[in-house]
């Protein structure tokens, strides 16, 4: 089978769209994703691909086709222009792509547009697509405190509710989306195409052992910008300053340096430590020095209603799962008694949340509990046998 990937983002960005690619190359499909320039999240394109370089590469089985893109500047406006760069040159090259392949998989992160390029490609020829949302739109421009009402929210409605429906099979990858998608853009998708995110390999299989300490050592890992809502983490450290936890940092993002500005601010250098962005085949480490780890999400309805794929890591590492956060994330890890949550954009509620971990009388129980959970609901062969049945039904069995 012949697949055409469109995403925005791909290697050496951290996208689990990279890890899908490749495998689906190692079980014997052609693989083909139009991607764009890495630059994600610092904003800066590494100088090997500036000046029309590196447009055409090959990686694990899997041939890549990058497309224009300005690089990610801070700001509404930086975004934009990030965004629609990488929009309009993807649907240029889509449309003069050689249509040979049998299936188009588009990997839907924010915004939806990235996905214009696939929907285009499927009014113009018979090839069927395959969508697979990973954040729902036009929810998601609350978390740049776009709401209804609006004149950006007016547009995207619609232009948001066209892409969907473009797609063959729309794909999921929380179940509440369902339901928003219903509720919002009459959309109907069924229960079997729910298909929840992996965990990356490296986090699957066993950890380096803990190294014993007086204090507990909690750890978050992804991305910090201010949907991500690290502030109150910090802030929860402040209130729990005098008990036996030390808090790490690990990952860069839009709101690093107010993370910093703020630790500071609080006096919390000797409880706090941040690492910065570090590769993923690194992260094993920090998982495994963790005696928990850490999400936090703001709160609103873009992120109430999405999985995080850094839960499902977490899991994977059978380390046990505190969070501020609500809706989906807090439902999974109360069903698989992995962890504890607390309401979002609460320190008080989240500091509580440390003390009740803290006073817990089989941690480590927690932590296998997760990863029962992930091993029953959430691994990458579920996941890659659901998606290569979907294409391959979408190819006409190819």
């Amino acid at each position: 089978m012949k697949i055409l990937v469109i995403c925005q983002h791909y290697w050496p960005e951290n996208f689990r769209v990279t890890e899908i690619c490749e495998a689906l190359a190692e079980r014997g499909h052609q693989v083909t994703a139009l991607v764009g320039l890495p630059n994600y999240p610092t904003g800066i394109i590494p100088e090997e691909y500036r000046r029309f370089r590196n447009r055409h590469q090959f990686r694990n089985g899997v041939e890549i086709k990058r497309c224009f893109e300005v690089g990610r500047k801070p700001g509404k406006l930086g975004l934009a222009v990030n965004y629609v760069s990488y929009m309009s040159s993807a649907c240029i090259k889509a449309l003069s792509h050689k249509r040979d392949y049998d299936a188009i998989y588009a990997f839907s992160t924010s915004p939806v547009l990235m996905s214009l390029p696939a929907a285009l490609l499927r009014c113009f020829t018979k090839k069927k697509l395959l969508i697979y949302v990973l954040d729902i739109w036009p929810a998601c421009l609350a978390a740049m405190n776009v709401f209804e009402g609006s004149l950006l929210y007016t547009i995207m409605k619609p232009v948001s509710k066209w892409i969907y429906k473009k797609a063959d099979i729309l794909t999921y990858s929380s179940k509440r989306f369902q339901g928003y998608l219903k509720n919002v853009h009459d959309i109907e998708v069924p229960n079997e195409w729910y298909m929840p995110q992996f965990a990356d390999d490296v986090f699957s299989s066993t950890l380096p052992p803990k190294q014993s300490a007086n204090e507990k050592q909690l750890v978050f890992a992804g991305n910090i910008g201010k949907v991500q809502a690290v502030e109150v983490l910090l802030e929860a450290a402040f209130l729990l300053r005098n008990e036996p936890v030390h808090w790490h940092i690990v990952g860069d993002g839009s709101n690093y340096q107010n993370c910093l500005d703020l630790t500071q601010k609080l006096a919390l250098q000797d409880k706090v430590t941040f690492y910065g962005r570090r590769p993923l085949e690194d992260m094993p480490a920090y998982y495994a020095m963790a005696d928990a780890l850490l999400v936090s999400m703001r709160n609103d309805i873009s992120v109430n209603d999405t999985l995080p794929g850094k839960v499902q890591s977490y899991m994977a590492a059978g380390k046990p799962v505190l969070g501020s956060i609500g809706g989906e994330t807090a439902y999974v890890v109360e069903k698989a008694g992995c962890g504890f949550c607390s309401a979002p954009d609460d320190p008080q509620a989240f500091a509580d949340t440390v003390r009740r971990f803290l006073a817990h009388p089989d941690p480590a129980q927690l932590g296998l509990n997760g990863s029962r959970y992930y091993h029953q609901h959430f691994t990458k062969k579920h996941h890659m046998d659901q998606l290569e049945s979907m294409l391959q039904g979408l190819a006409g069995g190819k």
